[in-house]
C-alpha cells in the first residue's frame, strides 16, 4: 500500500471518529448547522447536559410528562434541572399538552402535582394547551440555538426502556425556527384563553366601535352586503371588528361554535350545522368581500387577519347595531344608523338631507332608505 493511500485512510478514519467522540455542542454561532443522533440511551444525558449548561432560556414543547415514582425518577432529575436553571437566572417556559387518549392519562396527572406549582412559583412560564388541540411536540430549544426533537415523551419508560428517536440539532437558525412556530401557539393559547371564558363574542364588546368611511362609501362593501341581503356576512363582520378593537388585535383565533351562537343560530344545531355557517359566511368575507383573511384550521378554531381598510373612520354605539335585538334591527336599518353616525360626526343631521340622495351617495335604491326610516320609526314606537 503506497504512502498516499494509507494517509487517506488513517484521514477517512480519524474524522469518523471525530464525529463520535466530539459532540455536537458546543460551537461558534458562526459555524455550521451541526446535528447529533441522541437516540435511545444517549438522549437523558445530553438532555442534562444541555439544562445544567443552559445560560439564557429553555424552552419545552411537550405531549406528556408522567412522574414515575420517587424524587430520583428520571423524570423528576429533568424538573429538578428545570429548577435549578431558575435559580441560576435562566428563563423556562413550557407548553404542555392537557387532551389525552384514555391510555395516556397518567401523563395528564403532571399538572396536579405539587412539582407543577414548585415549577411555577419559581417563575416558569407555563401555557397549557386548551383540550380542544392536541400538542404532540417532543421538543427542547436551549439558549436559541440547540433544538432536541423526537419521538421521546418524558416518563420513565420512553427514558430508560422504550425505543426512542431523537436528534440534537446545533443551529441558531433551526432554534429560531421553531420559536417562531411556539409563538404562534401561544397566540392560539391567550385566544382561546380569553374566549373560553366569554359565553359568545356578543360579551364585553366595546362602548364604541370604530368603523372606516370606506366600509360605507364604497359599493363594494356594506351597501353591496344590504342590496343582496347578506346580514350574517354584516353581522359577523361587526363582530370581528368588535372583536378585534377590544383585543388590539388586527389577526387573533376565533372559536366558530361561539361565534355561531354570537350570530344567533340555534343553539339546539350540531356543532358541525353551526360551524358550517359560519365557515360559509367567513368565506365570503373573504371573497367576494376581501374584508379578510382566513386560515381554516383543524377542530373548532379558524385563524381570521382583518384586512386594512385605510381611510378615516367614525364611531357608533356597539349596542345599537350588535346586541340582539329581535328582528325589528333590520339589516338596512342597521346600515341607516351607521349612516346617521357619520353624519353626526361631521356635525350633520341626517333628516336634513334628501332620502334619494342618501341613496345616491350610499349605493342602495331609495326604496331601501325609506323602509329603513320606516323600521326606526316602529323601534321608536316600541320602545317604553
Amino acid at each position: 500500500m503506497n504512502k498516499n493511500i494509507r494517509l487517506s485512510i488513517i484521514f477517512i478514519v480519524f474524522a469518523i471518529v471525530s464525529l463520535n467522540v466530539f459532540p455536537a455542542y458546543p460551537s461558534d454561532d458562526s459555524s455550521p448547522e451541526k446535528i447529533t443522533d441522541i437516540s435511545d440511551r444517549k438522549y437523558e444525558q445530553v438532555l442534562i447536559d444541555l439544562l445544567d449548561n443552559a445560560k439564557e432560556s429553555i424552552v419545552i414543547s411537550m405531549y406528556g410528562i408522567s412522574l414515575g415514582f420517587g424524587e430520583k425518577s428520571p423524570v423528576m432529575l429533568l424538573l429538578n434541572d428545570l429548577l435549578e436553571a431558575r435559580k441560576r437566572g435562566v428563563s423556562v417556559t413550557m407548553y404542555l399538552n392537557t387532551r389525552f387518549r384514555d391510555t395516556d392519562k397518567s401523563e395528564g396527572s403532571f399538572i396536579e402535582s405539587p412539582v407543577f406549582k414548585e415549577l411555577k412559583d419559581a417563575g416558569c412560564d407555563i401555557y397549557l394547551i386548551p383540550s380542544s388541540r392536541t400538542l404532540h411536540d417532543k421538543l427542547i430549544i436551549v439558549d436559541s440555538r440547540y433544538v432536541v426533537i423526537g419521538s421521546t415523551n418524558w416518563s420513565n419508560s420512553a427514558l430508560r426502556r422504550n425505543f426512542e428517536s431523537n436528534t440534537l440539532i446545533d443551529s441558531p437558525r433551526h432554534a429560531g425556527e421553531k420559536l417562531k412556530r411556539l409563538e404562534d401557539v401561544l397566540k392560539f393559547v391567550k385566544s382561546n384563553t380569553e374566549i373560553s371564558g366569554i359565553p359568545d363574542y356578543l360579551e364585553d364588546l366595546p362602548e364604541e366601535i370604530a368603523i372606516s368611511e370606506e366600509l360605507l362609501v364604497n359599493k363594494k362593501y356594506f351597501s353591496r352586503m344590504v342590496t343582496g341581503q347578506d346580514e350574517r356576512v354584516f353581522d359577523l363582520y361587526l363582530l370581528l371588528l368588535g372583536y378585534s378593537q377590544l383585543t388590539s388585535e388586527s389577526e387573533f383565533f376565533i372559536n366558530m361554535e361561539d361565534m355561531a351562537l354570537s350570530l344567533g343560530l340555534p343553539s339546539a344545531w350540531s356543532y358541525t350545522a353551526l360551524r358550517r355557517q359560519v365557515i360559509r359566511s367567513l368565506k365570503r368575507l373573504r371573497n367576494p368581500y376581501d374584508l379578510i383573511s382566513v386560515d381554516f384550521l383543524h377542530g373548532k378554531d379558524v385563524f381570521v387577519k382583518l384586512t386594512d381598510i385605510p381611510g378615516d373612520s367614525f364611531v357608533i354605539p356597539s349596542e345599537s347595531i350588535m346586541k340582539r335585538q329581535g328582528a325589528d334591527l333590520t339589516l338596512r336599518l342597521k346600515f341607516l344608523l351607521m349612516i346617521e353616525a357619520l353624519f353626526k360626526s361631521r356635525g350633520e343631521d341626517i333628516s336634513s338631507i334628501a332620502k334619494s340622495d342618501l341613496a345616491k351617495r350610499f349605493n342602495v335604491n331609495e326604496s331601501t332608505i325609506q323602509e329603513a326610516f320606516n323600521d326606526l320609526k316602529k323601534i321608536e314606537r316600541n320602545r317604553p
